[in-house]
């Protein structure tokens, strides 16, 4: 006589009904940060740490290329550690940082805000540029403010010297009945 153990048919069904549903790029990329790591690495480039991390968690890991030129080196000892931990500890230990980026982990050598706001300040200066408007920016590693951005905006507003049209509309008017009876067949 066959004895199951009702615990045991409760996990084997939740198993099999897991696989069978695909698993999402975002719960896999949540399982593999989570996985527990140990390793040691003494005065290693940031590229082989990366790759080992990669090797043993099978995480999307891309350095940046300024990132891969300089490569910098750190050493770091991790006992049963998640992945994603470490992965934080390799970022400030070579002064790099991480971001989530087409379902990969980006490292480059700015914070993704900043790269953001950089990126938007350049294209302010081109549009300024291009209208003829200077454009005074705050400092490197200070984002603009929305304040400034309406200001830019307005400037080059004044200085396209935009003009509203006045497009003229249907004549729309309510009609007596006997008008309305004409154009149907009517009176």
């Amino acid at each position: 006589m066959l004895r199951v153990c009702l615990p045991v048919v409760a996990f084997l069904t939740l198993v099999l009904s897991g696989s069978a549903r695909a698993e999402s790029w975002e719960e896999r990329m949540w399982r593999q940060v989570h996985k527990k790591v140990s390793f040691e690495l003494v005065d290693t480039k940031l590229s082989e740490a990366c790759a080992m991390l990669v090797s043993l968690t099978g995480l999307n890991i891309i350095l940046a290329t300024e990132v891969r030129k300089t490569d910098p080196s750190l050493t770091l000892r991790v006992q049963d550690m998640d992945a994603g931990t470490a992965l934080k500890w390799f970022t400030q230990l070579t002064d790099t940082y991480a971001d989530v980026v087409d379902q990969a982990i980006y490292i480059t050598d700015k914070p993704p805000d900043e790269k953001i706001a950089e990126e938007e300040k350049e294209d302010l200066m081109r549009l300024g540029a291009a209208h003829g408007i200077v454009i005074e920016m705050p400092p490197a590693n200070i984002p603009l403010r929305d304040d400034e951005r309406i200001k830019i905006a307005l400037q080059i507003i004044e200085r396209e010297d935009m003009k509203i049209q006045d497009f003229p509309g249907p004549d729309i008017g309510i009609g007596t009945p006997e008008n309305a009876g004409a154009k149907f067949g009517g009176k």
